[in-house]
């Protein structure tokens, strides 16, 4: 089933990817129950506060944000088993940008954590093991041609298509721009978004798992985002042959960002008041859009070459497109009854 011969390569990739899943699916689907401790619903894992509302200065505090990292985690995951399925030739295109990104995460979560909370202190521990087991899984698959292509990496303008060099102009750009800010500023990022003074500000219910994120929160999303960003940069600098494997991960994972955003729309969960907050919900989409124009666009450029499904060639033949279709059906169903009909 694995393409990976290594038994302790499996071993480091495997317990990553659980990880990955468990955060993912505890923060895209149960983020306001995480931060509240449980208390306002199941939690599959929680921030360990049940009973401190008004207490504990974390509680409740990001819930909205968090569910997004928890989708951002969500493509992560999928770039992990990618590489389980099929195999670690050349697959330095997802592990090293996946590194820097975690390696990022790792530090902002214990520079930004808040030492006046009781918050429990599993995430920056987790940050740690998943960063050093994924870096290990990367050393154990040199010998199996992880680095295949890197020495011939000269880095230079290598899309001949226009609209795809300037969808990923784009992408590279507003990448950097979210992510750097929220890695080294998450401070300006929040007053931005959640302005001092203003009544509505006041009014966002921590009790329900609705108050303004902490910085630790938005750090993570930059270090997130800051994974994505480097994988379109690839593309747009090293060529599009053969990058399906970074820009499966990609779509899937901003499909269901833009699923979950605006599921939170109808059911009054999304944040909208601030222009900050309203720029967030645009940029979603748009992001979306310009990864699905690239791809597709790139097709004729080589994006699928070497395409495979469990090792074996895979001809597309719309089958990409079906599993996007698939996974905003699923994770739009699974929201809207979390969201929707469940509250």
């Amino acid at each position: 089933m694995f393409k990976i011969e290594s038994n302790p390569a499996k071993i480091c990739l495997g317990i990553s990817a659980f990880l990955l899943l468990i955060y993912s699916i505890s923060f895209m689907f149960f983020s306001t129950e995480y931060v509240t401790g449980g208390d306002t619903g199941f939690a599959l894992i929680d921030n360990g506060l049940a009973g401190m509302l008004g207490e504990d200065p974390a509680y409740g505090m990001g819930g909205i944000e968090t569910g997004f990292n928890g989708v951002l985690f969500f493509g992560i995951f999928i770039s992990t088993m990618l590489i389980l399925f099929e195999g670690a030739k050349g697959k330095w295109t997802i592990m090293l940008p996946v590194i820097l990104g975690m390696t990022t995460m790792t530090v902002c979560i214990w520079m930004n954590w808040n030492p006046d909370s009781a918050a429990s202190e599993t995430p920056k521990y987790v940050s740690i093991l998943v960063t050093l087991i994924y870096i290990a899984a990367y050393a154990l698959l040199r010998e199996e041609g992880v680095n295949e292509g890197l020495s011939d990496f000269k880095p230079g303008l290598k899309v001949d298509d226009k609209i795809a060099m300037g969808a990923l102009f784009l992408l590279v750009l507003s990448g950097l721009y979210y992510s750097l800010r929220m890695i080294f500023t998450p401070e300006d990022v929040i007053s931005e978004g959640f302005p001092a003074g203003e009544g509505w500000v006041d009014d966002l219910e921590a009790a329900a798992g609705l108050g303004a994120p902490l910085p630790t929160t938005v750090s993570v999303t930059g270090s997130l985002i800051l994974m994505y960003t480097l994988w379109s940069a690839l593309v747009l600098t090293d060529g599009a042959k053969g990058k399906w494997a970074i820009m499966h991960p990609s779509a899937m994972a901003f499909i269901a960002a833009t699923v979950t955003s605006y599921i939170g729309l109808v059911a009054g969960l999304a944040r909208t008041t601030s222009d900050a907050n309203k720029m967030d919900i645009l940029t979603i989409p748009l992001v979306m859009l310009l990864v699905l124009i690239s791809y597709f666009r790139l097709k004729d450029e080589g994006m699928e070459d070497g395409m495979t499904f469990r090792g074996e060639p895979l001809e597309d033949g719309g089958k990409f497109t079906f599993a996007l279709l698939a996974i905003a059906l699923i994770v739009g169903l699974l929201t809207m009854i979390n969201e929707v009909l469940l509250t």
